[in-house]
Order: structure tokens, then sequence, then C-alpha cells
């Protein structure tokens, strides 16, 4: 899968930050998955018709479980496509898995990245989302 120690941490930071901006309480969860390349690509084709190879997918729970529920989904990430990615966007794979977590948990909340205004919105918050991730990090 990958040999990089995952930052536990850090990605849980992340999903936090993303329930702050969303104005959810701590009391929600989400899943996080990390998987290899062959098992991604099956989801990909199996949930979205789509077979080629992707870095993350998310997969909300049903609106009907109502108000009450703890865990709003599951975000699955592949490694080793965010490691390529991150090697092509010249930042480290830590920084790409972040990104991904942040995405993948946006799109729990229903946001989508299909259409390109709601793309715009979507990558507006990523980076609202990040800038605080790291102007905390600079405070410790």
């Amino acid at each position: 899968m990958c040999e990089e120690k995952v930052p536990e941490a850090l990605l849980e930071k992340a999903v936090c930050a993303v329930f702050l901006q969303e104005g959810v309480g701590k009391n929600k969860e989400i899943s996080l998955a990390l998987v290899p390349s062959h098992l991604m690509r099956e989801l990909n084709v199996k949930y979205r018709g789509k077979d080629f190879l992707t870095d993350v997918l998310a997969f909300p729970l049903d609106e009907k479980i109502g108000p009450a529920r703890k865990v709003l989904g599951e975000i699955v990430i592949c490694p080793s496509v965010a490691k390529a990615y991150a090697k092509e966007q010249g930042h480290s794979l830590e920084d790409e898995l972040v990104l991904l977590v942040v995405h993948g948990t946006l799109h729990l909340f229903g946001y989508t990245d299909e259409e390109d205004d709601k793309k715009k919105l979507m990558q507006q918050k990523e980076k609202e989302i990040i800038h605080t991730l790291e102007e905390r990090s600079k405070q410790c």
C-alpha cells in the first residue's frame, strides 16, 4: 500500500477543521479507510461506474437515518495515488493526505465537484480549511 507512516493525528485535525467550518459538534464521526490501488479501482467501478484509479471516494450515509446519527459516512483514500499526486504537485504526501481528507469530508457534507460553480465553492472551502490548519500549526 504505502511505506510512509500515516499522520493520523493530523488527519483527525483536518476532519475536525471541516466539522468546525460546517458547524458540526464533536459528537459526529467519519470512517477513514486507506486501500491499495486495485481495491480503489474496483470501488470506483462498482460505485461510480468509472473504470480508472482515483485518489479519494466518499460514501455519505443515507439521510433517512435521521439527525441523531453519529457517523456521517466513510472516506476511502488510495495512498499510492496520493503519493503520485503529491509528487506531481510538488508537495508532501502528508499535505496531499490532508487535502484528500478535507475533500472527502466536504463530500460527506454534500459538497460536489461535478459542475464548475460547485467545484469552485468546494475548492474555496478546502483552501479556507487548509489555511486554518496551517495557521493553527504555526501557533503550536
